[in-house]
Formats: structure tokens, sequence, C-alpha cells
């Protein structure tokens, strides 16, 4: 660790002290420092920098909290992933992914970093996946800034987190600052243990989850925060390092915490929140969720940066943790540091969902919703036509890498990245990943223990080709189109019209669901792997701007980048008989021939085809009274739901399904018989 003082007179600010600080913990260290007006560079995380007051203890005045916007500091990082918009499998995939391929989440913008020109570059060598890696520092330090000092921080108790307090302050000249900062947590942790001690009975058990999906537990610092809120934790002790470990859900059932608080490593609490509802499954067999014993908190804030901040998160594990008991919270409460409720933590009431209900809101063709907001899709244009390399998330503040930065790199990086102009190639579990549209499954060649294999994988479709498109939701609907394209194919060789098939799936790119059909876009690749049919999925993006239409032709892009001189491509439809869908089609999609094969066919000839299939027929979603989620689509159900006034196949939105075609041989499926192939 290098530590090099740099002078100041007395008290007063240092002299010629300019602070690159590339971690949130040392931006929130130099503010309690009073050395704001000495930041010249922070990071895309630095979210509290623009406050009028710090939420967390300050022991020397900061000069200028007015600042103007032209003398804010330089943002000197990016990141490849974006926690407000992926899921948190998403970020683990891309984290794990990240690690294996030696590639970092993080950028330094050395541009920027020598423009700021410090003398001082605060970062951490503690942690692969929370920041810039050290080594990169370093490179650029060694080619652009050979005065400069970096300090690298790595904490993992809490004890160690106090003592960093006096190293920064100690290299930025204010060692006396530095010193008083740490006395000051100190006491104020010890004053936490001691409004808990007053309780007689046993301590509380916490389990910290800084993570969901996966689990894990709390690492480095945060057992220790644990211990000194009169609390315990009921993991095991013995641990090889004091590292966050993956846990099973058994794991986490087996230690039945008293008290669960999630504060997932980067996430505010509203975010910690709507997690916290999305894993309501998982949390149900806890005693901690019967008795309402599951909290939220500012994860990011006061528990994942090892700053000063620490003590209000140690604060708010004693309040979780006594909540009930009076006198306790009572002298917590007088402490003027804990957070209110609300407002860095919360008491969770994780309610079910409705399932008559439209659980997702992403828009489809079935609700048209545009967006006129200047959102994200717009600044990434505008940003590219200034040859840019990112811009900034309107929601977030973050900087997102452009589609010209990733060409720059000149290959997919395997992270899923929003702007990825390669069609994540190189991106694995792409169901659970992809931002852009990509193919999920190309096809089989031949056979493939499934059966024989009716139509061509993307590989091999040759050009000059007639492409079928499908708009594929997974329902009965979809599978019965691809039944009658089937029949359409083998009647080919008579009419001398090949075509290709590829299936097109629309699916929210945050829960990974589809639309209205309610089931997850693992499910789709399922069944078109069981089919041997390519499937292209393009997710719909919230807060994106972008429409529909757009997101589509982005799709059929990425259908041409693959397949060489398309002759013609045409788009499928499973539409029934809803006349304003089709007009919409026919207005929106004119460019393209549509075809509709199911078009007015009476329903009584739909549910012999679909007999005949013998896969299984499932209701994914139901609006109305009488059919619910998990009914089995059958002719008695069909006659029963026209009896109650429904349209039987649930044209109207009364219902929708999910084709289990696995239930059968591809061959039967499919429609196949003696052998036919094409």
């Amino acid at each position: 660790m290098a530590s090099t003082s740099i002078k100041s007179s007395g008290n007063s600010r240092p002299n010629n002290l300019r602070i690159a600080s590339l971690l949130p913990s040392t931006t929130d260290i130099c503010i309690s420092l009073g050395l704001k007006s000495n930041i010249v560079g922070i990071t895309h995380e630095c979210d509290g920098f623009s406050s009028s007051s710090a939420p967390f203890l300050v022991v020397h005045p900061n000069e200028d909290d007015d600042v103007a916007p032209h003398a804010r500091p330089r943002t000197l990082t990016v990141s490849h992933i974006d926690p407000h918009t992926q899921t948190q499998s998403e970020i683990d995939t891309a984290v794990k992914t990240s690690l294996y391929n030696g590639i970092s989440l993080y950028n330094l913008n050395d541009t920027s970093l020598a423009d700021s020109k410090p003398s001082i570059i605060l970062t951490q060598s503690l942690c692969e996946v929370c920041a810039v890696a050290k080594d990169e520092v370093d490179r650029e330090v060694a080619c652009t800034l050979p005065t400069s000092t970096v300090l690298s921080l790595e904490p993992e108790s809490l004890e160690e987190v106090a003592g960093s307090f006096i190293t920064v302050g100690e290299a930025c000249g204010v060692m006396d600052r530095g010193e008083k900062l740490h006395s000051l947590f100190w006491e104020g942790v010890d004053q936490v243990f001691k409004a808990t001690s007053k309780r007689s009975s046993r301590r509380p058990t916490i389990m910290f989850m800084e993570w969901l999906d996966p689990p894990f537990d709390g690492g480095h610092w945060i057992p220790d925060m644990i211990e000194r809120s009169g609390c315990s934790s009921p993991l095991p002790t013995s641990k090889p390092s004091r590292k966050s470990v993956q846990l099973t859900w058994e794991q986490v059932y087996e230690c039945d915490p008293d008290v669960v608080i999630i504060g997932c490593c980067g996430f505010d609490l509203r975010r910690n929140e709507k997690d916290a509802q999305l894993a309501m499954e998982q949390l149900k067999p806890l005693r901690a969720f019967r008795e309402g014993r599951i909290y939220a908190a500012d994860g990011n804030l006061y528990f994942a940066r090892p700053g000063p901040a620490l003590r209000e998160g140690i604060a708010i594990m004693a309040r979780c943790g006594y909540d009930g008991e009076k006198e306790v919270v009572e002298e917590l409460e007088g402490l003027g540091f804990l957070p209110k409720e609300g407002e860095g933590w919360r008491r969770l009431v994780l309610e079910e969902k409705c399932g008559g209900c439209h659980k997702n809101g992403i828009t489809d063709v079935e609700d048209l919703v545009g967006e006129d907001d200047k959102q994200y899709a717009t600044l990434h244009d505008e940003a590219c036509l200034a040859g840019k390399d990112f811009y900034k998330d309107p929601k977030t503040g973050y900087n997102v890498f452009t589609e010209l930065a990733h060409k720059k790199r000149g290959k997919c990086c395997g992270s899923g990245c929003r702007h990825c102009p390669y069609n994540h190639i190189n991106v694995k579990d792409k169901s659970k990943r992809i931002q852009q549209p990509a193919f999920l499954f190309e096809g089989v060649e031949a056979a493939d223990g499934e059966g024989i294999a009716f139509f061509t994988p993307i590989s091999a479709i040759p050009p000059k080709s007639h492409v079928k498109v499908l708009f594929f939701s997974g329902g009965k609907d979809s599978f019965l189109t691809i039944r009658k394209l089937v029949k359409q194919q083998l009647q080919s060789a008579i009419t001398n019209d090949p075509f290709q098939l590829i299936l097109l799936t629309t699916f929210d790119s945050s829960t990974r669901i589809i639309a209205h059909q309610e089931i997850p876009i693992d499910t789709v690749l399922r069944q078109a792997t069981h089919l041997g049919i390519p499937l292209l999925a393009i997710p719909l993006r919230r807060g994106s701007g972008e429409t529909y239409l757009n997101r589509i032709e982005r799709g059929l892009d990425a259908i041409r980048e693959r397949i060489a001189d398309i002759e013609q491509i045409s788009l499928v439809f499973g539409d029934l008989h809803l006349d304003h869908i089709r007009e919409w089609r026919e207005k929106e999609l004119s460019t393209y021939p549509l075809e509709y094969p199911l078009w007015k066919t009476p329903y009584d000839e739909l549910m012999d085809d679909l007999e005949a299939s013998k896969i299984r027929v499932v209701l994914s979603a139901a609006t109305k009274d009488g059919v619910h989620e998990g009914m089995v689509f059958t002719r008695k159900l069909w006659n029963e739901v026209i009896s109650m006034g429904m349209d039987g196949f649930g044209e109207n939105g009364e219902f929708h399904s999910v084709a289990e075609v696995w239930a059968t041989s591809r061959e039967q499926a499919l429609g196949l018989t003696n052998g036919a192939t094409k």
C-alpha cells in the first residue's frame, strides 16, 4: 500500500491536493474529511457527490457544497453492466463470465483521468468485481501520471475500514481529521452496542443477504457489523476467507434466522424491496417470513461501501434485529444517526400477485404504448452520431458504452451488453442475459436423438431463400400455426415453393417473461429445441424509448446478417379472427408479405388438429373466473369455456396457454408421418 502525505497548513485545506477517487467509499471518506473541493475525479457510481448534505458522519465542513457545474469532478469510470436494467441472475452471470474470461467489468477513462491531473489516486485491490482493477490504474499512472501517488485500500474487517480513515487522512495531509473520524465512528458504534445490551435475553440472529439470485451471505466487514449491532449470525463461524459465500436456499432455511436483511451489493432500498418481492417464493419457507421479520435496506450506501456510513448500517441492523423491543428502539432512535424507516431501511410486506392480472406490463402488439420521452435509445443514437464511446443513462446517471465503443473492441465480450453490435454471439446462456436480438437456438443438422430434423438450421440455409418468420408466443395457436406450415412445406414439393422457417419471440428484458402468456423465454427455447426449429429472441427493454416496431426490425436485421442474400422474408402470425390486430399488422408491417395460416379456421378443426398432435396444453395465465393457471386445455374445457360465454380459444384475452410439445416426439408434434422429410 503506497502512502504519501501532502502538506497542509494546520487544519486548513491542503495545498495542491487533487484527488481522483476510484471508489464510492473513498469519495465518502474524503467528503467526511472535508475534502470535497479537492476531488477532481470520481466513479460513475459516486451517487452521493451531488447531495447537499452527506448521510453519514462528517468531521470537517466542506467549503463548497454549492460547487458550480463546470467545476464538478470528472467521471473516470464506466461499467459493462447496468444494475438498474439487469436482473440479479444476469448480473451474477456477467460477473462470473467476466472473471472467467479475465475481462474487467469496469473500464478507466484514461483521457479523463489524465485531464483531471490528480496528485493522489484512491483505489482498491480487495474485490475484483467492485471497481477498476488496480493493475489498470498502475499502467495508466506509469504512462501519463508518473508524479501521482496511488493509494490502494483493501480493508476486510470493520477495524480495517475504520483504520482506512486515518490512512486516507494521512495521505491527504489531514491526519488529524482522519483520527477524529476514526474516533467518532467507533464512538457511534459503541453507542449502538450499548443500546442493544439493555436486552437480557438471547441475541437475535440476523441473516444478511448480500445477493438473492443466487443467494450470498454478507462477507468482509458484514459479520463484524452484525456482532457490533448486538446480534449474531446464524451461519457457521469458520470460513476459508472473509469473502461472501454463495449459498443454497436449503442452507438458508437450515439456519432459521430470526431476522433477514436484504441489502444486496450495489442496490438501493427501492431495488432491494423490488427484488425481495420477486424472491418471495424462495423467502416463504423462512420462519422470518411467517413472523414478518424480513427487511430491505440500502445495501449500496450502508453496507457495501467500506466507509463512514457503516456506522449507520450497524444502527439499521440493530433496529431490525430488536424491532418490537420498545426500550432498545427508543434508545437507537435517540442516537441521531439511525436512518428513518423508508429512507435507509423498511420492514417488508411481501404480497402475492393477482393471478388474473398482467404482471409484467411490457408493451407488445396487444397493448401498443408509445413513449415520447427522450430515453436511452435516442441518447445512444445521438452519441454514435457524435462519435462518442459512451452516453449517460437518463435514469441511472451511469455511463453506458455505445455500439461504436463495442466495435472498437472488435468482438462480443460475452457480458450481454446493452448495445452489443454482434448479436451476443459470445454470450453463454443467452436466454438469461441478452439485451439485443439473438438466436437462442440455431436448429439441428440431422437426427439428434429427438428425431429427424425437418427444418433447416441457420448455418445451412442457402442464399436466395424464402424465409418465413413465425411470431411465436409458445401457446397453442402458435403451435398449431407450425403444424400448418409443416403441411405447406410438405406440399412445396408439388407447388415448387419451398421456404425456411424461423421462430421469433419477444419478451421482457428485465423479467425474461413473454407478455400475456406469462411464460419464461426458457420455456420457448425448450419448445424450439424439441421441435428443431431456429429461434430468434427479441428482448423488449423498458425505459429505452424504443418502439415495438424498432425492435422487430432490429431482429429481422439479425436474420439478414446470418443468412446471405435472402430472396424474401415473410411474416407469419397465428391470429384466428381478431380483425383489429390484423388491421394493425397490415398497416404497420406493410413492407413485408404477411401470412395468417389459421385465419377464420373453424374451432372444431383446430381442436381436432390439437388432439392429433398428442401434445399437452396448459393454461399459463387467466383473466376470467372459471378458468385458472394450470388447467389442462382439453376438448372438455373448450366446451366449458364456451358455455361460460368466453371465446373457446381465449382470443379475447380470457386465458393464455403454453404448448408442452415435449410431451410427445418431434415427428408426432409436427404432424410428420411415414418418416417424411424435406
